[in-house]
């Protein structure tokens, strides 16, 4: 197929885009620096369109060479690049880690990253930027439109410019549309997978039909570039990590990019801003922007994990010359050679060795998955320690309907006896680590029992997040129901309260509550709503004559212990301390304002985090070489066993004298 004419001008524009993505994953500027991505996204719907519309016009196209076109100019980089993460990642990640780079690189190969992370990032997800493959979404998402776009193309192939016009607007507001309803919905999706973001690359397609300007109308290719420019500068500086995105926020960016494309794309004329994006080190950067996007993610994760998980101002500039070094070798060394047909000149040999490399990362991913992350890599202590961060995870819900359908697992005696207690623990995944604890103690008294937990769902009626409401109204109404038509007389609540009014977040999920009443999401929004309707849950409890414990929450790590602990037994450095008594303290304040307040009869809120922390203040993570956490934020059943049960005890005497 013949090339388009070059345009200088979108290099510069591509420039632009990974020195924003560059910089805002350095942490060293452009807050908003990630909307680069949806820049590129909007240049590929252009820059394919055009070609296959040159290509059909000419009666030339060809699904096989097109798609060979891409293998040729994405695979070959990828591959390098996904095998040196695989090698790094078996000396630096920890055994889970190193698991989960591994499913991601299968996904990676298989060309569905962003529905593989779209499936991750949840409420038990660690922090989204210490995954080194995670930058691969877009890629798979691009991917993902060149293998469908061509073949709507040439469904359409008969149509006149307007109707295939026509068609793909309809597309691209119906894609807007989806992406704006499911930010409500599931945000997490909405800025993953292809029908939600379709829309950008296809607001590039619709360019194409756009008429040329004319040399009369440089005043307005003028104004047009230097306004959209700026648009994309605003968004740079003006959003962050908590704009709510994609949604409304992705346009702004999107139609900038759309018109620095069009405003500059006159045959007789050239814009000042033209003349910028085409300055000689900008075209360059652009070139090499697919080599050093790929490369510059992998290296911010590994130097954070070097460096105790922090990336510091001297190590993020290493990181950047890093980058740009390693970009460059990519660029001029393996994506420029295969490219321009210097290596594997053929699209068989190219596919075969393509397909074989592919394989090959897949079967060794697959190796890796299936042994839990070659924990063994490092020895026998580290092994045997590693195999006590366990968490009695069987006991969480997937269906919301659960409750109601009578599902939920039991703890305690499988017997049950008449007039004696019966429990349930009810919370999410902190009441859930408690299960195994909860059900020894209650089968030693004779007690039978519940365990009602879902992750990321407060036992707290009425309440939900945003983009959880209806699943959220589900569970816990049936909750209630299954206290009422089981007889429940005793109720242990636990949840990881804090995230809820404080506005944590893991990978791209929101945790603000609110409820009906309240409008406004915002931390004092959050808190009202969350004193309310604990309030009311709480009394809706007593009406039915139950006895409640609310047991506060456990200290959370500021990274996760067992890189901390792997970490130091490997570099033979002391054991580490977890946080602080005054930094939990601190953490906890609005919380403890809420649960401290609770002045209701049969109702008992008690605190676990005294028992965590050592005469100096700081939490015990390990002992005896048993880990007490499996993340920052959860405990061990080790963790449960040593901090929770002498807590319960009491609680599970008090609930047979009762009766």
């Amino acid at each position: 197929m013949e090339k388009l004419k070059y345009r200088a001008d979108i290099d510069g524009l591509r420039a632009i885009a990974v020195i924003g993505v560059l910089l805002f994953h350095a942490g060293l500027s452009f807050n908003g620096g990630f909307v680069g991505v949806d820049i590129f996204f909007v240049i590929s719907g252009f820059l394919i369109t055009s070609l296959i519309l040159k290509a059909q016009q000419e009666n030339r196209f060809s699904l096989r060479k097109f798609l060979g076109r891409r293998i040729r100019r994405l695979m070959p980089a990828a591959l390098v690049m996904t095998t040196a993460t695989l090698l790094i990642g078996y000396w630096w990640l920890v055994p889970k880690d190193y698991d989960k780079l591994a499913e991601s690189a299968i996904a990676q190969m298989t060309l569905v990253s962003n529905v593989y992370f779209s499936k991750s990032f949840n409420y038990f997800a660690g922090p989204a930027e210490l995954v080194p493959l995670l930058h691969t979404w877009s890629l798979a998402l691009e991917e993902q439109f060149y293998l469908l776009f061509p073949l709507l193309l040439i469904c359409c192939r008969h149509c006149s410019a307007r109707k295939l016009f026509m068609i793909l607007a309809a597309i691209t507001i119906l894609s807007f549309g989806l992406n704006l309803w499911m930010m409500n919905v599931y945000p997490t999706k909405a800025f993953f997978l292809l029908p939600m973001r379709a829309w950008e690359l296809l607001l590039g397609s619709l360019l194409v039909f756009a008429p040329r300007l004319k040399p009369s109308q440089r005043m307005i290719a003028e104004y047009g570039s230097i306004t959209s420019l700026i648009m994309i500068a605003v968004t740079f500086f003006a959003y962050d990590k908590e704009t709510v995105f994609p949604g409304i926020a992705a346009l702004w960016p999107c139609l900038a990019t759309a018109g620095l494309i069009y405003f500059n794309s006159g045959d007789k004329f050239r814009t000042r801003v033209s003349q910028i994006l085409e300055i000689r080190f900008l075209v360059y950067i652009g070139k090499m922007s697919y080599s050093l996007y790929l490369w510059h993610w992998p290296i911010m994760v590994y130097l954070k994990y070097m460096n105790r998980l922090e990336l510091e101002i001297p190590v993020a500039l290493i990181g950047l010359a890093l980058s740009f070094l390693i970009g460059a070798i990519s660029y001029h060394f393996i994506e420029s050679p295969f490219r321009l047909g210097h290596l594997l000149p053929t699209q068989k040999r190219l596919i075969l060795a393509s397909g074989a490399f592919s394989l090959l990362i897949i079967c060794t991913g697959a190796g890796i998955s299936e042994w839990d992350g070659l924990p063994a890599r490092w020895g026998d202590k580290i092994t045997a320690i590693l195999r006590t961060a366990e968490s009695p995870a069987h006991y969480m819900r997937k269906s919301v309907w659960d409750p109601q359908m009578d599902q939920l697992p039991t703890i305690g005696s499988k017997q049950t006896v008449s007039n004696h207690p019966r429990l349930l623990v009810w919370g999410d995944s902190h009441a859930m680590v408690m299960g195994d604890v909860c059900s020894t103690l209650a089968k030693q008294r004779g007690i039978s029992g519940f365990i009602a937990t879902r992750g990321g769902t407060l036992p707290v009626l009425d309440t939900y997040r945003i983009f959880d409401r209806e699943d959220t109204l589900i569970w816990n109404n049936g909750v209630i129901d299954f206290i009422r038509r089981h007889k429940i007389t005793h109720v242990i609540m636990a949840a990881r309260w804090s995230d809820n009014i404080e506005g944590n977040s893991t990978g791209l999920n929101k945790f603000l509550i609110t409820d009906d009443q309240t409008v406004e999401i915002s931390k004092a929004a959050a808190q009202r709503v969350f004193q309310r309707n604990l309030i009311n849950t709480l009394q809706k409890l007593n009406s039915l004559g139950i006895r409640v414990w609310v047991m506060e929450q456990v200290p959370l790590q500021h990274h996760d212990p067992i890189y901390e602990v792997v970490t130091a037994l490997r570099t033979d450095q002391p054991l580490p301390q977890g946080v602080s008594l005054r930094e939990h303290a601190q953490r906890q304040q609005n919380v403890r304002t809420v649960l401290r307040t609770v002045k209701l009869p049969n109702v008992t809120v008690f605190d676990p985090a005294p028992g965590f922390f050592t005469h100096d203040g700081y939490t015990r993570l390990i002992e005896e070489n048993t880990l007490f956490y499996v993340d920052y934020n959860h405990l061990s059943h080790a963790g449960a066993e040593h901090f929770i049960a002498p807590l319960l005890e009491p609680i599970f005497d008090e609930m047979v004298k009762g009766h």
